[in-house]
């Protein structure tokens, strides 16, 4: 790799940089390497061909499932596995005749299928992989607000919420993407991946050895995951403290890892330890995932038990974990209770009662209130320096026009992003007006708010491979500025979460195809088309459901039930119309002074990272601390337990004592387990999804971990 300028260089950052450069340097010689063949094809017909044709199956069938009862989403390994074949397959029957157009010479087939055009696939494929976020709002407004949106304003709010993201990232690329300490480590992954498939075909003994590890490993995992996922889920949670102790619920509640805190839970089950919430633990530095694990230590292990075993505000009437919001008598809170029309109903609610939180709730919101603080403090004093160094070099660069090349290719035209913003903001603003979606103010606050928050929570994710999110604080923002306005709140998230979301999306593709000598414009556009492509496709098949499903998200329009929406409008009628001024009103208020203690936290590490260099602080990031309290009341708690232990035994034990071994096969294997249980999952879906067992390795063995203590 060429020698980069060091973005985030310094006694305080350097043995967590020296770590993640490690696990860089053990993939990406490898798999892209410095003799970089520019010749290469890489955006041929065939990506286009096959990119397009595997985003719009993916958009359809995850759109498609979306709304069923039991929702299966097929992921970007699918694609990685079956692109190959058919990569092959048409560099086999494809002419190789050669066409001139306006003067340029292209073909159909410009011989053998390259692991550029591989990795471009993935790219276009990579946006279907999730359904857009304004589908939920398309639900929510036409089946419970009443005010349904046309198809066309539906494809103006998907595109520009999706789009918005992407003119950031010619910003970002000087900072998340040509220092080499930003080393995205969740990529290395997808490049073990290409580097394995394409070895297929070729001769090497070292890759041949990989090759055999990777198919054994990936057949493996296949059929082992019918074993937790059908045959004997208990292996999914083995609660040892519920085995010791089947009558106590003080004992269930510590040692449930679905609804309690998961002391003692462990498992078996791949899914779990790399599951979707914290990425795969062999491609995480273990520096990261100590913070990652002493966060949820404090919140859950400490915090928690602490304040509800004390019956702080009533806790013990409550359950220990839960997502759920309750009523005074320790019912779940049924929203539609107090809404008429999609607003707030002031007397129903008079007569029903406030919500009451559980204790591990509000610990959650109160420490993503600090964190959001906390993460622009850490920034600031971590980074601050190189930081405005590097956007001066790029502001001048501006100026004079003057733009480097990037390993021999050219950057994408800051016009290309310039044109895209001004194009995408115009139409989203437009949509928000037309529709009333969200006053225009509150559409260029959102927006505001992603561009000044991107760079910091993407410059934690690129070394740590955790992306703190902004759902939280963006929904509070909108519950204060428009009480009682559900719609508002959903669009105001929209636009402020998921543009920050998708321009580090597109960042995080960009050092791939840096990784993999791609070009960065055929990164960028593969990747704008495979959004604009699935964002289509994803809306055709809501509407065709929502106008050809009877009772679609009723029990009547089993089994298409939408889950998914129905927690969306909750989400959105408790922040919107019952509001943080209910939520967080009274005794709760003093929660916002966290952010406040959230901008001092980092001072004192880094002081003491500053007066002891080569000390343990010089490991610790309170950002990469807090950021896995947003998923917890939804995540099973023992995926964090888990997700440590495995880290620790490959990227701790194994790095230090094997380290040959590690080198060749950590990112292979865990590249195979991913691929294998993202097949298994899809054929089980499909094969054994009417098929029941029942016996004891099928039980709940933690039935009295979702009661209160007081009961």
């Amino acid at each position: 790799m060429m020698d980069l300028p060091k973005l985030a260089a310094g006694d305080a950052q350097q043995a967590s940089e020296a770590e993640t450069q490690f696990m860089v340097d053990s993939v990406v010689p490898a798999a892209g390497g410095d003799d970089d063949d520019a010749n290469m094809p890489s955006l041929t017909v065939r990506v286009w061909v096959l990119g397009l044709g595997f985003t719009c199956a993916l958009a359809f069938s995850n759109a498609y499932y979306w709304f069923r009862d039991n929702p299966v989403a097929l992921g970007i390994p699918v694609v990685q596995l079956l692109s190959l074949p058919a990569g092959w397959l048409l560099a086999r029957v494809l002419p190789a005749r050669e066409f001139a157009v306006l003067g340029r010479t292209w073909t159909l087939n410009p011989g053998p299928f390259s692991v550029k055009e591989h990795v471009l696939i993935s790219v276009f494929a990579n946006a279907s992989t999730s359904t857009v976020y304004a589908l939920e709002i398309v639900v929510v407004r036409r089946l419970w607000l009443g005010a349904p949106l046309a198809f066309g304003a539906a494809v103006l709010l998907s595109l520009t919420s999706q789009l918005i993201g992407y003119s950031f990232s010619g910003v970002l690329q000087r900072f998340l993407v040509e220092p080499q300490a930003m080393a995205w480590p969740s990529t290395l992954v997808d490049v073990s991946l290409f580097r394995t498939l394409q070895a297929m075909a070729g001769s090497r003994p070292e890759m041949r050895q990989q090759q055999r590890f990777f198919w054994a490993v990936l057949a493996g995992s296949f059929a082992w995951y019918f074993v937790p996922g059908w045959a004997f889920p208990t292996l999914t949670m083995v609660p040892l403290l519920c085995f010791a102790a089947p009558r106590s619920v003080v004992a269930q509640q510590l040692g449930d890892g679905y609804r309690g805190l998961g002391m003692l839970a462990l498992t078996l089950d791949w899914s779990t330890i790399s599951s979707s919430y914290t990425g795969s633990p062999l491609a995480t530095p273990w520096s990261a995932a100590c913070n990652l694990f002493g966060g949820f230590v404090v919140l859950m292990w400490v915090i928690t038990p602490i304040a509800y075993y004390a019956d702080a505000g009533g806790a013990r009437s409550l359950p220990i974990y839960s997502s759920d919001l309750f009523a005074g008598n320790g019912s779940v809170y049924d929203v539609q209770a107090v809404l008429r029309d999609g607003r707030l109903d002031e007397e129903a609610y008079a007569r029903y009662g406030p919500v009451r939180l559980p204790v591990q709730f509000l610990a959650m919101y109160g420490l993503c209130f600090a964190g959001i603080t906390c993460l622009v403090s850490h920034v600031a004093l971590n980074h601050g320096g190189d930081l405005w160094r590097t956007a001066r070099t790029a502001l001048r660069e501006a100026r004079t026009g003057r733009r480097r090349d990037v390993d021999g290719y050219a950057v994408v035209p800051w016009w290309w992003h310039g044109g895209l913003f001004v194009a995408t903001m115009a139409a989203g603003l437009g949509a928000c007006q037309a529709y009333d979606l969200l006053p225009w103010y509150g559409f260029l606050l959102a927006v505001a708010m992603a561009a000044a928050l991107t760079l910091p929570v993407g410059l934690v994710e690129a070394v740590s491979n955790f992306q703190y999110g902004l759902g939280v604080v963006t929904e509070l923002v909108a519950g204060y500025a428009w009480p009682g306005q559900a719609t508002y709140n959903g669009s105001f998230k929209m636009f402020g979460y998921i543009t920050a979301r998708q321009a580090l999306q597109l960042t995080r593709d960009q050092k791939l195809g840096r990784y993999m000598r791609v070009a960065p414009r055929h990164v960028f556009a593969a990747q704008v088309a495979g959004t604009v492509a699935a964002a289509l496709v994803q809306l055709g098949v809501a509407y065709w459901l929502l106008d050809g499903v009877a009772g679609i998200c009723t029990a009547a329009g089993a089994p298409f039930t939408c889950r998914k929406a129905h927690l969306f409008y909750a989400t959105t009628a408790i922040w919107g119309v019952l509001g943080p001024q209910r939520m967080f009103g009274g005794g709760h208020a003093a929660m916002y002074w966290l952010f406040a203690a959230g901008l001092v936290l980092p001072v004192p590490v880094w002081l003491l990272r500053r007066r002891f260099p080569r000390s343990a602080w010089r490991h610790v990031s309170l950002p990469v601390a807090l950021t896995l309290t947003g998923y917890l009341p939804n995540m099973p708690t023992h995926n964090a337990v888990m997700f440590t232990l495995c880290c620790f035994a490959f990227n701790y034990v194994l790095l230090r004592q094997r380290r040959a071994w590690w080198r060749r096969y950590n990112f292979v294997l865990t590249a195979a387990l991913d691929a294998g249980l993202a097949v298994s999952g899809i054929v089980g879906f499909f094969a054994l999804q009417h098929v029941r067992v029942s016996w004891w390795g099928t039980r709940d063995h933690c039935p009295l971990s979702g009661e209160p203590a007081s009961g």
